[in-house]
């Protein structure tokens, strides 16, 4: 690492990545940037539904927004977010989004310093370009991450768990909206997330979800939050018609912040592999997390409370949206005692 670095960076862009669960697996190497940086002003690049991860975050000054289905949309719209970050007059382009449209943004703005992963057939135009090597690909991703500046010559604290910040308003916002809605502060809120956004291999089944729920409301007199996002309706629609007592189904409900705040608020947290599981899981909230078609050892949820449910079958993981077998077999061995067992240890630090 030159000089030029060391003394000059003081303005530095940082791309982020484009998935919910990504980008909070990624808020550990944006801290360490601000470690090794910090007197820098440090600006995040992301698409308008990652952009809300990393407000109220101290290692972030700014948040600019590449709406790419909006303001900068097409070759115009391209062109507009060019002259608007060359107009920033960054030191230094940091790109954990791997696509080459990263990394040509950063080029066209004229950014003299940019570090990147040499995927995408665009490791001509970084300036530091990191080969992603088959041992970092069987690591977990937030050490993807973290990989990239370590081989650049940061200095890294692997220990680093991700974290989410949330404003005393919005933790106020988010108290009294449930209290309006019924629930009791003094007995255990228990959120559900039945979605995931990939496809069905990642799903746990809808009664399932619901029995779990119920077993809650029944031996620890439970109340139950059900979250989902546009695509959720019909599942977080059957768990809540399931259930036994009155909940609340915020599917498609909230934005982002509203989400995070209000799942900050629960007790426990039961969820599929999934953009909510992480951010869970960075918040503190005891999480079981549910695993079928994809791997923990690449993506689990990094927290001090978390646990993974998963069945280990031939075919799994096999990283597909939908079971080329059809029957599901990952998610079908993992029954509603496996859950219930693993999550109730968050409830009753004592049970077996």
């Amino acid at each position: 690492m030159g000089n030029f670095i060391l003394k000059d960076a003081r303005h530095i862009l940082v791309r982020v990545p484009n998935w919910i669960g990504d980008a909070v697996l990624c808020e550990p190497a944006v801290r360490t940037i601000r470690g090794n940086f910090p007197d820098a002003n440090i600006t995040i690049l992301a698409k308008p539904w990652v952009a809300p991860i990393f407000l109220n975050n101290p290692s972030v000054d700014e948040c600019i927004e590449y709406d790419s289905n909006g303001l900068h949309k097409g070759i115009f719209g391209r062109i507009r977010l060019i002259k608007m970050l060359r107009k920033k007059r960054y030191d230094l382009a940091i790109l954990f989004q791997n696509a080459f449209d990263a990394t040509f943004l950063a080029f066209m703005a004229g950014i003299p310093e940019t570090w990147g992963y040499s995927t995408d057939v665009r490791g001509f135009l970084l300036t530091k370009s990191v080969r992603v090597k088959d041992e970092i690909k069987k690591c977990h991703q937030i050490f993807y991450y973290m990989n990239l500046l370590e081989e650049i010559g940061l200095k890294v604290d692997r220990d680093l768990k991700p974290q989410i910040y949330v404003s005393d308003e919005e933790s106020r916002r988010a108290q009294r909206f449930l209290e309006e809605n019924g629930l009791n502060f003094d007995k255990i809120i228990i959120g559900i997330n039945p979605g995931a956004s990939y496809g069905m291999a990642k799903r746990w089944f809808p009664e399932r979800f619901a029995n779990i729920a119920n077993r809650m409301i029944d031996e620890h007199a439970a109340q139950v939050i059900i979250f989902g996002s546009n695509g959720d309706d019909d599942i977080c629609k059957e768990v809540f018609q399931k259930l036994k007592t009155n909940a609340i189904n915020l599917c498609a409900r909230t934005n982002l912040r509203e989400l995070i705040s209000i799942i900050k608020k629960c007790s426990l947290f039961i969820t599929n592999d999934s953009g909510p599981m992480h951010i869970s899981a960075s918040l503190g909230v005891p999480t079981a997390a549910i695993f079928g078609s994809t791997d923990p050892a690449l993506t689990s949820p990094i927290g001090d409370k978390v646990c993974v449910v998963k069945k280990d079958i031939e075919c799994s993981p096999c990283f597909e949206r939908e079971c080329r077998y059809g029957h599901y077999r990952c998610m079908e061995m993992v029954s509603v005692e496996d859950v219930y067992n693993a999550s109730v240890k968050f409830l009753n630090p004592n049970a077996k």
